[in-house]
């Protein structure tokens, strides 16, 4: 029998027309939740969501701050508060470090570092002003701690993501607001389609892999959801690294 940890509560998922994004969504309705997505893939959205009636699809780029503004204002006007947020929404330029452009390394930021931060400002202040015990669950990855060559953006970008969860774990635990992180490694997502579907990038990477294989999209939802609903209730300011042990020595 499903789990049913969301029911009657408003979650916000950036980034949720695809990959893991998309399976949060997935979940959060199975288990109860009203829920509004952020993407920018407008097409994708309604195909994946059209016809359910507790998805509502929302165009917004989470590198622009205005537009973070105005999505979270839509939210709140629809459904009165914001109970959980999925701050997922996140991008990788594969580009070695010489060869980094300018453009390259600001789009990262903007979308992994920035995008975070706008969105779960917005959010964190509704939940302020409403009296909502929410919670937030960031999405980071296994390379701000692992350093992986020619994704030279990525890294730093998932880091400040890791120190900005504690930051907003810090500061929002006084308003009953939990704030956390999950970071997984390679899962069976768009994003790693590059080395999944090239043979030998992809023994080569799975020969590091201690259980030999990638992660599956459900893997990363079931500890994202874990840390978004009260089964979690006295966890906050944590990185949980989901990446089947890719980091060890």
């Amino acid at each position: 029998m499903e789990k049913q940890r969301f029911v009657d509560k408003i979650a916000l998922v950036t980034g949720g027309a695809n990959g893991l994004g998309r399976g949060m969504v997935d979940q959060l309705v199975k288990e109860g939740a009203q829920v509004a997505v952020f993407d920018i893939e407008d097409d994708t959205m309604e195909e994946a969501f059209a016809h359910n009636d507790r998805v509502c699809c929302l165009h917004c780029d989470v590198r622009d701050y205005d537009q973070v503004q105005k999505g979270v204002r839509d939210v709140i006007e629809r459904y009165g508060r914001i109970d959980v947020l999925m701050n997922n929404a996140g991008i990788i330029h594969r580009q070695g470090f010489l060869e980094c452009s300018k453009e390259g390394w600001l789009d990262v930021m903007d979308t992994n570092l920035n995008g975070v931060f706008y969105v779960g400002q917005a959010v964190a202040r509704t939940m302020v002003d409403l009296g909502v015990e929410g919670h937030i669950v960031n999405t980071c990855s296994n390379t701000s701690r692992k350093t992986v060559a020619g994704v030279t953006p990525y890294g730093p970008s998932k880091a400040g993501v890791k120190m900005l969860t504690q930051i907003m774990a810090l500061e929002l635990a006084k308003y009953g607001i939990h704030v956390n992180a999950v970071a997984p490694g390679t899962s069976r997502t768009r994003i790693a389609a590059g080395t999944i579907n090239d043979p030998e990038r992809s023994a080569a990477f799975l020969a590091k892999m201690p259980f030999g294989r990638y992660g599956e999209v459900r893997e990363m939802v079931s500890v994202a959801l874990f840390l978004a609903s009260e089964d979690a209730s006295f966890i906050t300011g944590e990185t949980i690294y989901e990446e089947g042990g890719f980091s060890l020595p």
